[in-house]
Formats: C-alpha cells, structure tokens, sequence
C-alpha cells in the first residue's frame, strides 16, 4: 500500500521529536554496583595475623572465573589486581558483570563461580590464602522511566567457602549499594 508523501513525512518527523527528546535527557540510574561484590579484607592488627592480613599480603590479588556450564569458553579467566598499598584496606576488591573481567555476551556474575586467591605470582604452586565463591544468586528487574531504562538488583545471595548458608549482600534500602563480604582468614 502505497502511503503519501505528508504521511511519510509525519511519520520521519514525528521519530525524530522522539529521538531528541530522549536523547537530551540524562539518565541517573544508580545502578553501578547493582550487581557488584566488594571483597573487604580484615587488617591484621595484632601483628600475628590470626584473623587478619598484612598490607604486603593483599596489595596484589588473584581472581579466578570459572563458567557454572562446563560446556563454555574460555574454561577459566584468571585476572591480577594490583591494588595501591595506601588503599588496600580503604578499597574493596570489586567484582562486577563487567569488572575485572570482560562480560562474556550476556552472562553474568551468577553464570560463574569465583576463587580469590593470593599468591607471589599468577603460577605459584601455593597460594598463601583462597576464598571462594560457589555461587552468585541475582534477581534483577528493570525499571524504566520515559526514555530511560534502569535495573535493579532485588536480591543478592552468595555461598562462600562451601557454606550452605547464603550470605545476603541484598541492599534493602533497594539502592543499588555495593554488597561487601568481610574477608578474613580461617
């Protein structure tokens, strides 16, 4: 069927009003950390290290992804955080969908389980201390507002060191703040 010219015409017209108003419009989703973890390693005050660790210790740390589906590529992605030794106790660790490792089409943090581990160098036959995360449990909806399109994470539950009790890093403030874990040693 052929349409008119002034149909055609308010039609292209009508698209591009659309477009420019969403595309001046910013959006403010504070959803950085929705979906993020933050390892936070415990100082070790008494200088024995019982529970704690010294700065030398974490200033470089190993992460290790591991896909739940067997059948993907790569197998495992290792990646080395090299962090600033004024900072080590001050920043977590962050694990994100897209940080320290790429995201891998549409899979995210819970489509893998993780190891972090400390070591000298990448190869280390031993590491001087692992922590490992078995699973990441998300649930994420979406929230859109006019032309913006945001996400919110609505539950956040991890199993640590083979534990079957969760740990719930779910902001119940629902704003989307980092989930922090308390890294300590055994």
């Amino acid at each position: 069927m052929l349409r008119t010219f002034s149909t055609w015409f308010c039609l292209l017209l009508t698209s591009a009003l659309l477009a420019a108003c969403c595309g001046s419009t910013a959006c403010e989703c504070n959803d950085t950390y929705a979906d993020a973890i933050g390892f936070n390693f415990s100082p070790d005050t008494t200088g024995t290290a019982p529970a704690g660790f010294q700065v030398a210790e974490i200033d470089t740390v190993f992460l290790i992804r591991v896909p739940l589906d067997t059948a993907q590529r790569p197998r495992a992605d290792t990646v080395q955080i090299v962090r600033a030794k004024a900072r080590v106790f001050t920043q977590p660790v962050i694990l994100n969908n897209t940080t320290p490792f790429t995201q891998a089409g549409n899979r995210k943090l819970d489509q893998y389980r993780y190891q972090l581990y400390l070591a000298k160098t990448r190869t280390a036959k031993q590491h001087t201390f692992d922590y490992y995360l078995d699973k990441v449990e998300l649930t994420t909806v979406y929230r859109a507002d006019g032309c913006c399109t945001c996400f919110d994470n609505i539950n956040k539950v991890v199993y640590v060191n083979g534990s079957l009790a969760p740990t719930n890093l779910t902001d119940v403030d629902r704003r989307n703040q980092l989930g922090l874990l308390d890294v300590r040693r055994r």
